[in-house]
Order: structure tokens, then sequence, then C-alpha cells
């Protein structure tokens, strides 16, 4: 299996390897624009894995929710790869991939500064996607534990205490996407789309 995974969703890029049971993983700085670093990154990506692009038998792609233009830049650059390289797609969004190591409990990623994209999760499903400020997050959460992905800062600004790191979100992937991989439940065109979870600024900013 060389099994290749993106994640542009967020500020700092996520790109993962599964070559033949090895992993490899390379984040890419928030200080690099995904849409003029990413194929670069990639391609050195590979050759520092002694691997091209045709190499690869199956893609992975996390679809979001997240950045509109960092989620599009993703799913766009996986197509590509799929057509040119006839090649299988494995897909998700980040909450039912996270769910995948969380038994129950709400799993929040940040949208703006003052919001983040918030997700229940029983018995490791997540069961949709909510947008709240960070302040109602305590009043949504009650008891239940709160997971804050590592690389967001989030308990900077969320207050509260029962609170679980997700330090190692590129392993949850490459875990998840090669589990796919191994029961074949790929993803096909019909279904391999972004996950957006709320209007754009644009969008909001024509319904004011």
């Amino acid at each position: 299996m060389k099994l290749l995974c993106v994640d542009t969703t967020k500020q700092q890029a996520i790109l993962a390897l599964n070559n033949n049971g090895k992993y490899s993983v390379k984040i890419i700085p928030e200080t690099k624009r995904h849409s003029e670093a990413l194929l670069f990154e990639l391609e050195q990506f590979l050759c520092d894995n002694h691997l091209t692009i045709q190499d690869i038998d199956t893609l992975g792609c996390v679809v979001g929710p997240g950045s509109f233009t960092g989620i599009r830049i993703g799913v766009a650059t996986i197509k590509a790869f799929k057509y040119a390289l006839k090649c299988n797609i494995v897909s998700d969004d980040y909450f039912s991939i996270v769910a995948s190591t969380v038994k129950n409990g709400y799993v929040a990623l940040k949208d703006t500064n003052t919001a983040v994209y918030l997700s229940k999760i029983s018995r490791s499903k997540s069961t949709g996607i909510d947008v709240a400020n960070n302040d109602e997050v305590k009043d949504i959460v009650k008891d239940k534990v709160l997971y804050l992905d590592g690389s967001e800062h989030l308990s900077e600004v969320i207050s509260y205490n029962n609170i679980s790191m997700i330090n190692d979100f590129a392993t949850i992937m490459l875990d998840y996407f090669t589990k796919k991989v191994e029961v074949k439940k790929f993803t096909d065109d019909a279904n391999f789309a972004p996950v957006y979870a709320q209007l754009s600024q644009a969008e909001r900013n024509l319904k004011d």
C-alpha cells in the first residue's frame, strides 16, 4: 500500500504517507499559503521518501470543515491526481476521523477567533457539525469531555475544565484512511465533495 493523504482544512496543512506500513508525516507551516506551497511541498515530501506521485496507489483527503479556500485546494488537488493516476480515493470529514479514537464527548475545531465547529461524538460516531461561539461551548458540552485539536490553541480561548487534547491528528488520519483502504471503502466521484458546515464569509456578507 502506498497511501498519500492531504489535509488542507486548517492553517497548517498536513501531508501524510503510508508506504507499505511505514508512516511519514510533514506539517506545512501556516506561514506558507496552501495555494502556493502545496504542490511543491508534496513533491518534496515524496522525494524525501524516495517516491514519485506515480508510485501512489491510493489518495486520502480530509474534506472539511475549515477554511473554504483550503478545503477547495485539497479537494481539487486530489481530484486532479485521481484522474491523472486513475487510482482510488478515501475521504471523510475531520470529526468522523477523530471520532474513530473518541468514544463519547464533544470535539471542537477552530472556525474563527471567536467561534468553533463543534461535533457531538456518540459511540465513536460524529452526530453532525454545528457552529458555536467560544463562550457558548461550556453550556453546550456541560459535563462531557471536550476534545480540542492541539495545533489550534483553542484551550487558550475556551473556558472549560474537562478538556482532552488531540495532539497527533496526522497519525489518526493515516490509521483511519488505511483501514478504509484495507476494507476497500473507497469514495466515489459523486460523494467526493467538500464539507463546509456553514456559508462562506462572502455569502454571509451578502445575506447581511
